[in-house]
């Protein structure tokens, strides 16, 4: 068992208690009559696996003062039970501009149902830590709301709500140790369970998991069932396909990249609910020799699927053979890793995260299709590896790694080290199989905006990806997970994928549009030009798109010369090939007249979309020059950036950000 419960006797040193709170909004009561609660529900909503780390962490926190604690993503709770959770833990990330992630937007969208009883969750107590980066404007508002949000409908809060900031000098660690702190105090007291010392940070707790092997007898019938996992309902419709055996890649050159292309091994796996496309494109759009490769890559899908403008596609990649050959070898399970097993959880109440099989599996199927092996390495992961550590000197090290973020940073952020390059640099230290699951984190999926509108493209997805391969500041060659995976696809290969609900929705055909996308970022804007041409509203649509030079990374040039002869104003920036520099946002200004005319008179929509930089924030400003007086417009400084604030706080204006 991965916690240790107290009898009813040990429980009985608790007795049931008043909450003590800080929360001037609620008078605390205690917990329902109907019985101790069995165990704190820790929801998280996670994008980049950061809440998701932050909320086992504090599992494992509650578990070391030997109390039982269950995490649960947020898109996989149902809502109906929360009014009886007495006893709970929100942590979230913020998406975008202030917005939930996808996994709080279903929960969120529930929570703000009008009609709620005001004291609908009068009987749960709860605590709230965010995770966020104060550079943004809203920072950590999906945690703010949240907490706001389970103030109105009656719940007590415990503790004050805390913030994590990832600018901040140490990190989020500034304000999760001491809100941790707070909270255990304030929950603990109220779990049963003995009452002896804490377990220490440094002893190994119980797994989690249990590796449940399969008999000798059902070997072949439970290896054959790998191919179509399904145990349980949520994976009936799993599967782990070949890759079509080719004599060239992409390229031609049949070469064996990154150790998939050729390998007996490779596979692709198709998670429950995806569906199967075909992969009929993927050619380098840039120039040869340019320093970014960017692919087009089209997928032709089943008969009669379609999608939205700004829909978004999830694609699901793999580790490489060789990661997980170096894997295996490193920690000396090069004998387990195809024996066959299933996952169980020996927390109660504690179901399966969604990215472990629950049917039949190895640990080279996990390692391949499930973890992440180029994950960065947190400081949970040398706090395991501190666990798992008998070597002095690797202790020691270990050590200064945890109790200085700066040290962290220094080794494993600035130069972008994975968790596996971590495990050669601790050759001592090794990951037993019962605790693998809990220290490589989840594989996650890599969601692309989609570059075509549906009905201009019927029955394909157009997408334009970046291919991420440079050297990192220590001189090592770095090619993103996916990227990887892809560039080694030939052309023919069945790619499962699933289809995302767009986070940016187009207005009337009336109604102007301006769409601003530089690099890739163009991207949905393409889809959102298409469908817009396609209805006739070409003539109130603008399109800025930013690139450093037509001969190099001008992405669907023939689309924007057949949009202006349709009617649509298109510009285009191309930043490098002029004397002086030229930017979307300098466009945007020359254009002062017809921007203040179709924010300010009629009530146009502003979609910005491309990597998280100074770029949003110098488009809104440029936007905001515009109808102003010193632009084209009336409105004083001040009031021309509180429109534009109040079009992106409101409907009228989106960004969608990486």
């Amino acid at each position: 068992m991965a916690t240790t419960t107290g009898s009813p006797s040990a429980a009985a040193e608790h007795p049931t208690q008043h909450f003590s709170h800080v929360n001037h909004h609620h008078s605390p009561s205690p917990p329902p009559d109907n019985g101790e609660p069995k165990h704190v529900l820790i929801l998280y909503a996670s994008e980049t696996g950061d809440a998701q780390d932050v909320a086992e962490r504090t599992a494992r926190a509650f578990r070391a003062h030997h109390r039982r604690a269950v995490t649960i993503s947020m898109d996989a709770y149902d809502i109906a039970d929360l009014p009886h959770e007495p006893l709970l833990i929100l942590i979230t990330s913020t998406h975008g501009r202030g917005e939930p992630p996808p996994a709080m937007r279903g929960l969120w969208g529930k929570l703000i149902r009008a009609g709620l009883p005001n004291h609908i969750l009068e009987d749960v107590h709860y605590s709230v830590y965010g995770l966020g980066d104060s550079s943004y404007e809203r920072f950590c508002f999906a945690g703010k709301m949240l907490a706001r949000r389970m103030d109105s409908l009656g719940a007590q809060s415990l503790v004050e709500p805390a913030w994590g900031d990832e600018r901040a000098p140490d990190g989020i660690e500034e304000t999760f140790l001491p809100w941790l702190e707070r909270t255990l105090a304030a929950i603990v007291p109220y779990l049963p369970g003995p009452s002896r010392a804490p377990r220490p940070d440094t002893d190994l707790p119980p797994p989690i998991y249990q590796l449940e092997p399969v008999a000798d007898g059902n070997v072949a019938k439970e290896m054959d069932r790998l191919r179509l996992a399904g145990a349980e309902l949520r994976d009936s419709n799993a599967e782990y396909t070949d890759i079509p055996p080719t004599d060239a890649g992409v390229n031609g050159s049949g070469s064996d990249v990154n150790g998939i292309a050729n390998s007996a091994r490779a596979m692709v796996y198709h998670p429950a609910g995806w569906h199967w496309s075909t992969l009929k494109h993927n050619k380098r759009v840039t120039a040869p020799g340019w320093w970014q490769d960017v692919r087009e890559v089209e997928l032709e899908l089943a008969p009669g699927v379609t999608y939205p403008p700004g829909a978004i596609c999830a694609l699901q990649p793999r580790c490489s053979d060789a990661e997980v050959d170096t894997f295996l070898e490193s920690n000396k399970l090069e004998a387990e890793a195809d024996k066959v097993f299933i996952i169980r959880s020996t927390v109660p109440d504690q179901p399966l995260p969604a990215h472990l099989p629950s049917g039949p599996t190895t640990l080279r199927t996990l390692l391949t299709h499930h973890l992440d092996l180029r994950s960065p390495p947190r400081k949970s992961f040398f706090e395991w590896l501190r666990r798992l550590s008998k070597d002095e000197r690797e202790q020691e090290r270990l050590d200064d790694f945890i109790s200085d973020p700066d040290e962290i940073h220094d080794y494993a952020t600035r130069p972008k080290r994975t968790s596996l390059e971590t495990l050669a640099d601790f050759r001592m230290t090794t990951i037993p199989m019962s605790h693998i699951l809990e220290v490589i984190g989840p594989l996650r999926r890599r969601q692309f905006s989609i570059a075509s509108d549906s009905e201009a493209h019927p029955g394909k997805i157009q997408l334009l990806i970046a291919l991420v391969d440079y050297k990192t500041n220590l001189k090592i060659p770095r090619v993103g997970l996916c990227s990887s995976w892809l560039v080694t696809l030939p052309e023919g290969t069945r790619i499962p994928y699933t289809l995302l609900p767009p986070t940016l929705h187009l207005p009337a055909d009336n109604v102007p549009v301006i769409l601003v996308g530089p690099g890739t970022g163009v991207a949905p804007m393409r889809a959102f030009l298409e469908a817009r041409v396609r209805r006739g509203a070409a003539k109130d649509t603008a399109l800025y798109f930013g690139f450093r030079s037509r001969t190099a990374d001008l992405y669907f040039p023939t689309d924007w010369e057949e949009a202006e002869a349709a009617g649509a104003h298109v510009c285009l920036a191309p930043s490098r090939d002029g004397k002086d520099k030229v930017y979307v946002q300098d466009l945007i200004r020359k254009d002062a007249a017809m921007i203040n005319d179709w924010v300010t008179k009629r009530g146009a929509h502003v979609y910005v979309c491309g990597s998280t930089n100074a770029m949003p924030r110098a488009v809104r400003e440029a936007i905001a020059w515009c109808i102003s007086s010193d632009g084209a417009g009336t409105l004083s400084a001040t009031e021309a950036e509180e429109y534009v604030d109040a079009m992106f706080d409101g409907d009228r204006g989106g960004e969608e950000s990486w």
